[in-house]
């Protein structure tokens, strides 16, 4: 594990330099595209027969919209309450036993991109953070139970959630046909759209831009499913997939892409905090 943590702490690192200083040593400036391809919402993943500990979480998700938990702990991260949670709670009928199984084990184990700012990340002292970190932290509170994170290869996901190493995914998921197909799903709590991020240097200032360019997406991800429905799978030179979204925006400042196609509150953090991954930079120097 203490190698493991290097490794991020490494990996973090390097990020951040490479997102302020471009290849020729000058400092890139980041854009993000007007268009839009793809609105989201975002989902807590579960098995597809814990309904018992999928209505708990819900219940306990309204519970805490009513007594403004919800709110405070939005307004924390966005600024202001952006959350979509419902007002009321509506359970799907159930007798299994997963939420039994939960409170007796005392531990819900919680499945995540652990690079994936503001909803879930690493800081450069190894410790995870982010939104769905404090939603989940107040709702293992309320259900009576610790909260385990467990950092996993995103493109894998599902097979891990079934393999039973994690109790659910809870990492800014976008809800689609599939992945109602293959679990349990929340009802949305959060909206997003998928965005296309590009820096200054490349000319790129629209889609149509993106004719003969190299885009890049996060393997497994929503990206790629609003990519493959695009216009602009038809015009770009190819598409390269990475296994997160920092390796993503490597290759952009690198010049391996020309653009990303990623979640847009994940864009939106990382340029908002240029100025922190900065600080990471240069401590790294030292």
């Amino acid at each position: 594990m203490k190698l493991v943590r290097i490794a991020a702490l490494i990996i973090a690192a390097v990020f951040a330099v490479a997102l302020i200083v471009g290849c020729s040593g000058g400092k890139v400036e980041y854009i993000i595209l007007d268009e839009v391809l793809a609105d989201e919402q975002y989902g807590i993943g579960f098995r597809k027969a814990d309904v018992a500990l999928r209505n708990e979480v819900q219940k306990i998700l309204v519970e805490m919209k009513k007594d403004g938990t919800l709110a405070e702990i939005t307004k924390k991260w966005f600024g202001e309450d952006t959350s979509t949670v419902p007002d009321t709670f509506t359970p799907i009928e159930t007798n299994d036993d997963s939420l039994d199984k939960i409170k007796e084990k005392g531990v819900l184990v919680l499945g995540l991109d652990s690079s994936f700012p503001p909803m879930g990340y690493e800081t450069d002292n190894g410790e995870i953070i982010g939104y769905d970190i404090d939603l989940a932290k107040e709702v293992c509170k309320r259900m009576g139970v610790e909260l385990k994170l467990q950092p996993i290869v995103w493109s894998q996901n599902v097979n891990e959630l079934n393999a039973g190493n994690i109790d659910c995914i809870w990492n800014g998921m976008t809800i689609n046909d599939e992945r109602k197909e293959k679990m349990c799903l929340s009802e949305p709590y959060m909206n997003n759209r998928q965005v296309v991020v590009t820096t200054k240097r490349t000319g790129i200032t629209k889609l149509d831009d993106l004719k003969g360019k190299t885009v890049v997406l996060q393997a497994g991800s929503t990206a790629v499913e609003a990519f493959e429905k695009s216009d602009i799978k038809n015009i770009v030179k190819e598409a390269i997939e990475v296994n997160n979204n920092v390796n993503a925006m490597f290759e952009l400042r690198n010049g391996s892409g020309h653009a990303v196609v990623m979640d847009e509150i994940v864009a939106r953090y990382y340029i908002a905090h240029l100025a922190e991954l900065e600080e990471v930079a240069n401590a790294a120097e030292k």
